[in-house]
């Protein structure tokens, strides 16, 4: 399998011991063989991103020897220990304006749900690439 190990502490991991709730949104790159390599699997109570390396911007798909496949995951705002489903929903929408959405839907969720439980948000944006 590829991937961080599983025996590797993850920042959510570390977070979540310090009482914080966990966010991932954007890229992940770090593992999908199988749903315990997952972001929802590593600490993050929610996740919404791409799994794979690289994607179209608008598309959330990938190009890879001529077969293309969608990539993009969107989970509740409680999601640990769930597989993000796939999310069509987004097609044609630019990635960044969507994980700027988001960030923004879970800081408002979660002040309202959690108001003295602190948020760590990580927010890798495809855009840098």
């Amino acid at each position: 399998p590829y991937g961080l190990p599983l025996d590797e502490t993850t920042i959510a991991e570390v977070m979540k011991d310090a009482g914080y709730r966990t966010t991932a949104i954007g890229k992940w790159h770090l593992g999908f063989c199988s749903e315990n390599y997952t972001p929802t699997f590593r600490g993050f109570d929610s996740y919404q991103g791409y799994f794979i390396g690289s994607e179209d911007y608008f598309k959330h798909t990938l190009d890879w020897h001529h077969v293309e496949g969608y990539d993009f995951r969107n989970s509740s705002f409680e999601a640990k220990d769930i597989l993000p489903p796939t999310a069509k929903g987004f097609i044609g929408t630019y990635s960044a304006y969507i994980f700027t959405q988001r960030a923004i839907d879970v800081a408002t969720h979660h002040a309202a749900a959690y108001p003295t439980t602190p948020l760590f948000t990580y927010l890798p944006f495809q855009s840098v690439h």
